[in-house]
């Protein structure tokens, strides 16, 4: 699935989705902030303790990525 981060405040970019290696998320084209996530995947989000979808989404939402 393909997003702009602008505005979209999807688990998959967020600080708090335990993902290190950022294996589920890759640039399109970054200039514009264009990115591709795999929906599907699943990891746990440091701050509910739980199991999350990377296109979950929450109020405590933090971009881990720089948004031009």
């Amino acid at each position: 699935m393909m997003i702009s981060i602008k505005g979209a405040k999807r688990c998959a970019f967020c600080t708090n989705w335990y993902d290190p290696t950022n294996s589920c998320i890759s640039p399109k084209n970054p200039r514009i902030n264009l990115w591709e996530f795999d929906s599907r995947a699943k990891n746990k989000c440091l701050i509910k303790n739980i199991d999350t979808q990377a296109g979950s989404y929450c109020q405590r939402y933090q971009c881990k990525l720089t948004i031009n």
